[in-house]
């Protein structure tokens, strides 16, 4: 048997991580999977040795009181490393804390890859320099990507982003709409897809604003309702708890899911999305959209000073235009967004315009041909060979 240790820190890099094992499994069903891993990647049979709840921290001043925690699961994890001494070290994502990890194990003749190119690009462009000290080679979700490493002696390949080939991409959005109506609604009412984000921290910092905006809408548009993806037992009870504090007269309008952001996605008209990966899932499904992002006040100055970016969404900066409107901050206000999402709900063309966009996104996203074979696990098991 062979044997590989995976890390993963937050949900989008656990379904990564779990798309991953599942494919390098499906041609080399011998290889053990072992590490940080989240629901998703024990779905997938990895054997985890810490929950990637763990590493589930967002911003600079939110990682100051999980510091403890995170040193402690760094440790551990090396320490189990070494002593198993895999045939490679995958860290997906997470790059403040993988990176760290692959540079130390790396250093001592770990085998070291890292999944999802940080996105120097768009900010901390100093941290390129870097990269050839933790990771052997670099799996890239954008084709942009490995020609910019290869500038700074970076091993990498493009293994496309899985976004774009979404199993409910071209599923039929009337068909997915019926299984969420709420007591026969006309079809033409608004379906509005609220995406507050994947962590306890984001639903503290969006969940009232995000439900003042639905509120609003829910005044504007008497008929519409609303669909909220929330992955975690804790982050909908988190949010339900919010919802009947400040909204209780739009409980009814309200389908909370465990999970499922794309049947969500696919099957509303248009979204709020909290920024992250969620955004490119959102173009990715065809999903109209406005971001929106709040972090505290010491995180965003840090942020605003490494920013090599005008964007913040996914959508934008591989567009590198306007694709997408973006409410961050102090921008993000409940007039603002009920405005910007009441411009999408009413006019078809700007509709439109972002769905022209997406299409033209998902074919450059899409992974590419390797004599017929599995990109992405054709280049896991190439680090095994050499």
């Amino acid at each position: 048997m062979v044997d590989i240790v995976i890390v993963a820190g937050e949900t989008s890099g656990d379904q990564l991580a779990a798309n991953l094992v599942q494919r390098v499994r499906a041609l080399r069903p011998d290889i053990n999977f072992h590490g940080i891993a989240g629901p998703s990647m024990r779905a997938a049979g990895v054997s985890t040795w810490i929950d990637s709840e763990t590493l589930a921290v967002r911003g600079y001043a939110e990682v100051i009181s999980a510091l403890p925690r995170i040193l402690r699961a760094k440790r551990e994890l090396i320490a189990k490393t070494l002593a198993m001494k895999p045939a490679l070290f995958i860290g997906v994502d997470a790059p403040d804390f993988n990176l760290r990890v692959e540079r130390e194990l790396k250093s001592q003749g770990v085998r070291t890859m890292h999944y999802v190119c940080p996105s120097f690009w768009a900010w901390r462009p100093e941290r390129a320099a870097r990269f050839k000290d933790s990771a052997d080679h670099v799996l890239c979700l954008f084709p942009f990507e490995p020609k910019l490493l290869a500038e700074h002696a970076v091993a990498a390949t493009f293994v496309g982003h899985p976004l774009a080939s979404a199993p409910l991409r071209t599923a039929d959005r009337g068909r997915l709409r019926r299984k969420l109506e709420h007591g026969g609604e006309a079809p033409t009412a608004p379906l509005i897809a609220v995406l507050p984000g994947s962590r306890v921290s984001e639903i503290d910092l969006h969940s009232d604003l995000f439900i003042d905006v639905m509120a609003r809408l829910a005044e504007r548009f008497p008929k519409c309702h609303f669909v909220v993806p929330l992955v975690t037992r804790d982050t909908r009870d988190q949010f339900e708890v919010a919802l009947w504090r400040r909204a209780e007269a739009i409980v009814p309008r309200v389908r909370l899911l465990f999970g499922h952001a794309d049947f969500a996605l696919r099957s509303a008209d248009v979204a709020l999305v909290a920024s992250g990966t969620a955004t490119l899932e959102a173009a990715m499904l065809g999903c109209p959209q406005v971001v929106s992002y709040r972090v505290t006040g010491l995180t965003a100055a840090i942020v605003m000073r490494k920013l090599n970016s005008k964007f913040v969404s996914l959508p934008n900066i591989i567009a590198g235009d306007w694709c997408v409107p973006e409410l961050l901050q102090d921008a993000a206000t409940p007039e603002a967004l009920t405005s910007a999402l009441s411009s999408l709900i009413e006019q078809s063309r700007l509709r439109e315009q972002m769905q022209t966009a997406y299409a033209t996104m998902g074919e450059a996203l899409r992974a590419p041909t390797n004599g017929g074979h599995d990109a992405l696990a054709m280049a896991v098991l190439s680090q095994l060979r050499n």
